[in-house]
């Protein structure tokens, strides 16, 4: 492994970088990512990715640094963990039949438990017996969120193509509308309020796959409203889990269902930030359930709208002004002591899908999936991701007594694919 170092040094004005307010409420650890590339990546194309690399640190300094504390990191400069991995097999056997134990693989292992002085990024290039890569890219959540890296991600894409564009500073317009508050404690954060609902049990991984036209028959059946991809398998996930909830819960004292939803508020202020700003800048919208019943799709597709309108541009206003601490609190007031939990993410609309490093775009990307041996606690979980032609990914680590249930759904059975190949 070797260090990539920013091309030209940080300034010392820059060396502590402070996070926001919305950076203090992420749990705090590393998030995951794999883009496939098809092709012959050569020694020297690699080379290339590393001296472009280099470059694009200049603008994104803090990616070379450390972290230094729970409030801030230390862009020291001292360089981006990078390696390059063999892989014994064929990109295309491999994406024929998708394989989560080898995945998993693709990732750099830990070099100490979470900490100060812990890398902020580490990138790792797994190169196969046929010259394709999978580009894995570890980046501690503390300091940005998946919009972020795609950013980032397309700035270093434009200089590996040699593009000659001349890129912004780095775009801290979160640090400035949320400003930190060194003052709130653990117990305030709305992870510390989740984390509540962390299980110890056996998860299992699916991998769902909605194409383009699945997606525009349950579109055209199921609403007479404006909805996009995303509402519409956020929909489905939703139905299925409360209906193998509810199944398996039968005759029992049911707990309420709680699930969450990542929302992107660069699109929600108003004005909207800009797409490149920097950091974490989501929020979890919620929705609770405390006497479960099975619903239809429209009817959960208008309460995923109604949830997500919610975070609008005055609760932006305000999550940055006065409001922030009587939002914290009226969250922690709406937890209730014990729920089954869902949480949702959407990596989809973000240009991941266009990366290109000169040598096309990636046929395909997924995420760290964690097997139970792999954590101590864990919690049911959809990651919604871009699939080619248009379509969507959902991929979902659920309580393996849910997984019968939930795979029942009708919508799940006539529209979603199954673990596919990708090419």
């Amino acid at each position: 492994m070797e260090k990539i170092k920013p091309s030209s040094p940080t300034p010392p004005h820059l060396r502590v970088y402070n996070t926001s307010l919305i950076d203090q409420t992420m749990i705090y650890g590393y998030a995951y990512l794999v883009l496939y590339y098809l092709g012959n990546y050569s020694k020297d194309k690699i080379q290339h990715l590393k001296e472009s690399l280099s470059r694009t640190l200049v603008t994104f300094y803090p990616f070379a640094g450390i972290i230094k504390d729970a409030l801030s990191a230390d862009c020291n400069d001292q360089g981006l963990p990078f390696s390059v991995a063999k892989v014994e097999a064929r990109m295309s056997d491999f994406l024929q039949n998708p394989n989560v134990e080898l995945m998993n693989k693709f990732y750099p292992t830990a070099e100490k438990l979470l900490g100060m002085g812990d890398s902020i990024m580490v990138i790792q290039l797994n190169c196969f017996d046929c010259g394709s890569i999978a580009m894995s890219i570890k980046f501690h959540h503390l300091i940005a969120d998946m919009v972020s890296i795609s950013t980032f991600l397309q700035h270093w894409a434009a200089n590996a193509q040699g593009l000659g564009l001349s890129f912004p500073p780095l775009n801290r317009i979160a640090q400035s509308s949320f400003s930190q508050k060194p003052s709130l404690s653990n117990n305030q954060l709305p992870f510390n309020y989740f984390s509540k609902y962390l299980i110890s049990r056996k998860f299992v991984l699916r991998r769902y796959v909605f194409d383009a036209s699945a997606l525009s028959i349950l579109k055209a059946q199921t609403s007479s409203f404006r909805v996009s991809r995303v509402n519409v398998v956020t929909a489905v996930i939703r139905q299925c889990f409360i209906e193998a909830v509810t199944e398996e819960s039968a005759g029992k004292d049911m707990k309420p269902i709680l699930m969450s939803q990542g929302v992107n508020l660069r699109r929600k202020a108003m004005p909207p930030f800009p797409d490149d700003s920097f950091g974490n800048l989501a929020w979890n919208s919620k929705s609770l359930w405390s006497f479960p019943k099975e619903k239809e799709l429209t009817e959960l597709l208008r309460e995923v709208k109604k949830e997500i309108a919610k975070i609008d541009g005055e609760f932006v206003r305000r999550l940055g002004s006065e409001g922030a601490y009587d939002f914290l609190e009226e969250l922690r007031n709406e937890m209730p002591q014990e729920a089954t939990f869902l949480a949702m993410t959407s990596w989809a609309n973000i240009g991941l899908s266009e990366i290109d490093f000169g040598g096309g775009k990636p046929v395909w990307m997924s995420s760290f999936i964690p097997h139970s041996s792999e954590v101590e606690k864990g919690c049911n979980l959809a990651i919604l991701l871009d699939s080619k032609s248009g379509g969507i990914e959902a991929w979902t680590t659920l309580d393996e007594k849910y997984v019968a249930g939930f795979e029942k759904n009708d919508y799940i059975r006539k529209y979603a694919r199954f673990n596919p190949s990708v090419i």
